[in-house]
């Protein structure tokens, strides 16, 4: 995938900046997407640096505040004026290699015209930008650039420089070519598998995306930053009245080191908050079928990396950490589709009703806190949906468009 950078200055735009890079992260994965100086390694050449990040880039967003032109430099001239300035750097940069570049207007900003920049990148003035306004109106201006950006990435060839006598990316013909991967997702093919501890013949008829891991505090951070917690549109009537009656702002563990790492399942979010995250982020949770059948494959096999449990490919009790772990720990013990993390570390909500009753939602996979029998492929238990405990997350699913 083609690398999503954003251009910002960091005095007068960081927090709104911060906002779209977590909407971004959660729509097409942290390796898509550069944010300029965040990401640069101490102790580099940051000219260099800069113009290589750029060089990889399929798009490039400049957020603009009404102050971007007015901070000052050293010698109390605007920054841009300086031939060293990040800013300065990276939109020269991407102007030289005719890279797609989106300026993306915030707090009020208004595209600045060509006569008040310096010479070098005065083409930055006739490039149509955007509008990201401050909520209510973040997240409509964000799915509007999103789905821009989805369409850009999955199309673009790979940006080249003006001197390989390359033309500028272009989309490429659609027609035949399959459906993109969504970031950190993983295909399951429809039709038939081994199903439960019998092993019944069961078929899924449809072609599903799923999460490769499970999701993580860093991507749930994205869902809390926006206040998905106070939008009623992304919640059900039964979670919104439950998520308001308790007073819900956060996961039960949120604020607590020893279970809120960036990488990390995120634990103690009941079924409610597991839904409401999944429509925000444009999925849903995966039914119990197609949950297991991404966890063992079609031939029925004990646990996601075959018959025999091994301690060494998942976090159990067996594992001593009494914690989660970071959803990357286990290579070795991935499903036959690529999936991390479908045995132990956290049991993961699914759509599914436990039985006819219709009171408990279905959680599948195990977690630290259990042993090897209860991280059978088969495995399946049943909770009330306001349950928030700290050995259950959840992973999502997405339909293929057809």
């Amino acid at each position: 995938m083609s690398k999503i950078l954003i251009s910002y200055r960091r005095e007068d735009s960081a927090d709104v900046t911060g906002r779209i890079y977590d909407r971004l992260v959660v729509q097409f994965g942290r390796e898509a997407v550069f944010k300029d100086v965040d990401s640069m390694p101490y102790g580099v050449d940051f000219r260099k640096y800069l113009d290589e990040q750029v060089a990889k880039c399929g798009v490039f967003l400049a957020v603009i505040e009404r102050n971007w032109m007015k901070v000052k430099g050293r010698k109390g001239k605007s920054r841009l004026e300086e031939p060293g300035d990040f800013v300065r750097i990276e939109v020269e940069s991407a102007l030289k290699r005719d890279i797609p570049i989106i300026p993306v207007l915030v707090g009020g900003a208004s595209i600045p015209p060509a006569d008040r920049l310096p010479a070098s990148i005065q083409d930055l003035s006739y490039r149509h930008g955007t509008v990201v306004r401050p909520d209510p109106d973040f997240h409509r201006d964000m799915d509007r650039l999103i789905e821009y950006l989805r369409q850009q990435i999955s199309g673009l060839s790979e940006p080249q420089t003006k001197s390989d006598n390359q033309s500028k990316p272009v989309l490429k013909e659609t027609k035949s070519v399959a459906p993109a991967t969504p970031p950190d997702m993983v295909k399951v093919p429809k039709g038939p598998f081994l199903y439960g501890d019998e092993k019944t013949r069961e078929t899924i008829d449809h072609d599903y995306w799923i999460d490769r891991y499970p999701v993580t505090n860093e991507k749930y951070r994205a869902f809390v930053s926006a206040a998905g917690y106070n939008n009623q549109a992304y919640w059900s009537p039964e979670g919104w009245k439950w998520k308001t009656k308790k007073n819900i702002t956060s996961p039960e563990y949120w604020n607590d080191a020893k279970w809120n790492k960036a990488d990390h399942p995120v634990v103690g979010v009941s079924y409610y908050e597991a839904e409401a995250f999944s429509k925000w982020a444009g999925k849903r949770l995966p039914t119990e079928q197609e949950w297991e059948k991404a966890a063992r494959g079609e031939d029925g096999r004990q646990y996601p990396w075959g018959e025999e449990f091994d301690q060494a490919r998942c976090n159990s009790s067996e594992s001593g950490f009494e914690q989660a772990t970071p959803v990357t720990q286990y290579p070795k013990g991935v499903s036959p589709y690529g999936c991390y993390d479908m045995a132990g570390n956290v049991w993961e909500w699914c759509a599914s009703w436990y039985d006819k009753s219709q009171g408990l939602r279905v959680i599948r996979g195990g977690s630290w806190f259990d042993q090897s029998e209860f991280l059978r492929a088969s495995s399946r238990y049943g909770l009330y949906a306001d349950y928030r405990l700290n050995y259950i997350g959840f992973r999502l699913a997405q339909d293929l468009e057809p």
